[in-house]
């Protein structure tokens, strides 16, 4: 059975490397989990190159954003080059922001963080490209989320008009667990957090909110009191935990520590701690709220 198993998704991370996009030809689940499996472990220049394969084998257009942030650390110079990918559709004067970050931690394979929020934003663009959308949005891979989010601040210095901002959202840990922790819930989210709820009533998933969250792409555009909001699907209870190890200073109790923490930025980040229930969770609540965001009147 296990054999067989591993035969199986083999042949998904082929397909998915090999053929276009068509959701008549695998289920939400197998063409999530066959995209963190193709991008984990991979380089990253590798992770960057899988992108940009699986948009130009589908036809959809992108653009690139190269970026490059030099800094003194005492006596050394500190040189942070990096790329987003955009795809850029829609309509309308104001704009939403859907991101996740596509590099991973030094030595880690990646599988989860983030592997799993590219695999789920690859997803949305395919199944939502026919959408008419009222607002324009851009689908973002952020760069360098491990260097303080260096690519979501770039993204702001060179796309972002404050007073035609709407919201951004960010995915980031979507791969494990059956809760969806959304946050930080706050000044930056008075906007949203209509939609927010909405969709977790909609959805019918298990969902919790709390005014912590821990620092990812999201944050850069708090600082500029631009709304936000970042959404995870972690295990039952890691939400409670990660929302008291923000309040804390990012010091984790070692007695409960959080689930996801035992794995990411660790070599043991793989795709075999991913279920594919998690990714569906994430796409489709995801999905769910940029519809909802979509007929908003704003």
């Amino acid at each position: 059975m296990r054999f067989s198993m591993k035969r199986y998704y083999l042949f998904l991370i082929l397909f998915v490397l090999v053929t276009p996009w068509s959701s008549a030809q695998m289920s939400i689940e197998d063409e999530l989990y066959a995209a963190v499996m193709a991008i984990e472990g991979r380089s990253h220049i590798g992770r960057n190159e899988f992108i940009k394969e699986q948009l130009q084998k589908s036809g959809i257009g992108y653009v690139t954003a190269p970026f490059r942030h030099v800094f003194q650390r005492q006596n050394d110079t500190i040189v942070i080059s990096g790329e987003n990918i955009i795809v850029r559709v829609g309509h309308g004067a104001k704009r939403i922001v859907i991101g996740a970050h596509y590099d991973a931690a030094a030595e880690s394979p990646g599988a989860n963080d983030n592997g799993s929020g590219v695999a789920v934003l690859l997803s949305l663009i395919k199944h939502l490209q026919d959408n008419y959308w009222n607002y324009g949005i851009d689908f973002c891979f952020f760069d360098q989320e491990e260097m303080g989010s260096m690519g979501a601040i770039y993204y702001i210095k060179q796309f972002i008009i404050p007073k035609k901002h709407l919201v951004m959202i960010n995915l980031d840990i979507e791969g494990s667990g059956e809760e969806l922790y959304v946050g930080p819930v706050g000044m930056n989210t008075r906007f949203v957090m209509r939609y927010v709820r909405e969709a977790g009533l909609k959805t019918g998933f298990p969902f919790v909110e709390f005014p912590e969250f821990p620092a990812s792409d999201h944050v850069p555009f708090g600082q500029l009191n631009l709304e936000n909001i970042a959404i995870s699907v972690v295990p039952k209870g890691d939400a409670a935990r990660l929302s008291k190890f923000v309040k804390n200073g990012y010091k984790s109790d070692s007695a409960d520590v959080p689930q996801v923490m035992k794995v990411m930025h660790s070599v043991d980040d793989r795709s075999n701690f991913v279920t594919p229930s998690a990714l569906k969770m994430s796409f489709e609540y995801t999905r769910t709220l940029l519809l909802l965001l979509n007929e908003s009147k704003r």
